[in-house]
C-alpha cells in the first residue's frame, strides 16, 4: 500500500502514543467496537483483506468478553460506547499493566467533537474523527504490528 501524506489537522487524526508488537501474522487480533453492524462488520471484512483476524462488537460488555477470552492486540473503539456507566472503561485499560502492550484507537465523535485532550485522559492512544478514513486506521495497524526491519 502506497505512504499517503499526514495530514496537520490533529483534530481530525492523531496518534499521541504510538506502540508496537511482534507478533506472527496469524496472531495479530483486532476489535472494532462499533455501535453501528455495518460500520463495525466492513471494518471487520477490510482488515481480514489486510491478513488480521477482526472481530466486531457493539457493546462494552461484548468488548470486555473479548478481551478476557480473545486477548486482542488492538481496540478501535467508537468514543459512543464509552458514555454513561462505562465512561472510565478505556482509561481501566490503559492503566492495567496487563493491558500497557494494547492499542487503543478511538472513533471519535464529529457532532459534538470529542476535544483531543479528552480523549487523551481516558486513555486512549490515538484516534480518528468519524467518519475515519479506512486506510488511516489499516496505516495505523500496519505500523503498530510491523517488524522492527520495515520501519
Amino acid at each position: 500500500m502506497t505512504r499517503r501524506p499526514v495530514e496537520a489537522d490533529y483534530d481530525q487524526f492523531a496518534l499521541w502514543n504510538p506502540k508496537h508488537v511482534l507478533t506472527p501474522m496469524v496472531n495479530r487480533r483486532v476489535v472494532i467496537a462499533h455501535h453501528d453492524p455495518m460500520i463495525g462488520e466492513s471494518f471487520v471484512l477490510l482488515l481480514g483483506l489486510k491478513g488480521l483476524a477482526a472481530q466486531h462488537v457493539m457493546d462494552v460488555d461484548g468488548l470486555t468478553v473479548l478481551i478476557d477470552d480473545w486477548h486482542p492486540q488492538a481496540l478501535v473503539i467508537d468514543t459512543r460506547l464509552g458514555i454513561g456507566e462505562h465512561s472510565g472503561f478505556v482509561r481501566k485499560l490503559s492503566d492495567n499493566p496487563t493491558h500497557a502492550a494494547m492499542l487503543l484507537l478511538a472513533l471519535s465523535n464529529f457532532l459534538p467533537e470529542d476535544p483531543v485532550s479528552a480523549l487523551q485522559e481516558a486513555g486512549y492512544d490515538g484516534h480518528c474523527r468519524r467518519p475515519c478514513a479506512m486506510w488511516r486506521v489499516s496505516e495505523v495497524l500496519g505500523d503498530f504490528f510491523a517488524p522492527l526491519a520495515h520501519r
